[in-house]
């Protein structure tokens, strides 16, 4: 992975546990959802999990009282943004932190099965896959299931035939290689960056998805992809959309792994991001 470390500030001995696979759960001003996403991963069959959420410079504090139930688990370690960055550039700072050698993500508004880590470890382990997604389920904001989405077994082909969107990436868990060759995520955006991380990805990677459904995702309206400002059909996701096609088309035409290779490495975090601990102990 590129050197960030000029925009990454950690607290000073800032560490986080070593476990077979890392879960990172990026969040901003959710606290109503947050509890069960947590109660989702913490909960999952496969136990030897780091589990960091990484709240984006929220407004108010009420995210952390929604997190002191989970205040005993040693798995769980909470860090604080020193300004509202996105969550990919949140995951970019926190990845030189992390000492698994598998990482998974989880949407902070949504919602794992128990099993789906454990099924997604099996695959990677068994050398079968790069990254790992799954069909989901898709929710209301009160929870009321609204219907199922089947994705294609075989990522990767689909995203070099020309499909953009082809694995859900809050229902990923990945090898950390793949995370360290791409460079990241693309850190000069708030948001769409799964998109042009996952299309780079299967380039050199097998991206699949297990048939069954093992995530549920939440649509609301406050969420990144459903806001005015940064939702789909905004003309701010829009111009990004613009940005991505021209990269992917960018890609297809190199004649050479010379002209590709520089192509599949993301820019790195355009602003300082600093890390702070929060401790949930007291919180009322």
């Amino acid at each position: 992975m590129p050197d960030v470390s000029h925009q990454v500030e950690p607290a000073p001995g800032l560490a986080l546990p070593p476990a077979r696979l890392t879960v990172l759960i990026p969040h901003r001003d959710c606290p109503r959802f947050l509890p069960q996403a947590v109660s989702s991963v913490l909960g999952q069959s496969a136990r030897d999990l780091a589990v960091v959420v990484l709240d984006d410079c929220s407004a108010d504090g009420s995210w952390r009282r929604a997190l002191a139930p989970f205040a005993a688990d040693r798995r769980l370690t909470v860090l604080a943004s020193s300004r509202p960055v996105g969550p990919f550039r949140l995951g970019n700072a926190v990845l030189p932190l992390v000492r698994s050698p598998y990482v998974a993500f989880q949407d902070a508004d949504d919602i794992s099965h128990p099993l789906r880590l454990a099924r997604q470890l099996r695959l990677l382990e068994r050398g079968r896959a790069d990254v790992v997604g799954c069909c989901f389920e898709v929710l209301d904001e009160a929870g009321t299931p609204l219907y199922r989405k089947r994705l294609p077994r075989h990522a990767d082909l689909w995203m070099r035939l020309g499909r953009s969107f082809a694995v859900l990436h809050g229902a990923t868990a990945m090898r950390r290689a793949v995370l360290d060759r791409l460079g990241g995520f693309d850190g000069t955006t708030r948001f769409g960056a799964d998109t042009d991380f996952h299309l780079r990805a299967a380039r050199l990677f097998r991206v699949r998805n297990l048939p069954s459904v093992l995530y549920r995702q939440r649509r609301w309206p406050r969420s990144l992809t459903a806001a005015p400002d940064t939702g789909f059909g905004s003309a701010a996701r829009a111009a990004y959309g613009r940005v991505v096609r021209e990269r992917e088309r960018a890609r297809r035409a190199a004649a050479s792994w010379d002209e590709l290779a520089p192509l599949l490495t993301a820019a790195p975090n355009d602003v300082r991001v600093e890390l702070r601990p929060v401790r949930l102990e007291g919180v009322r």
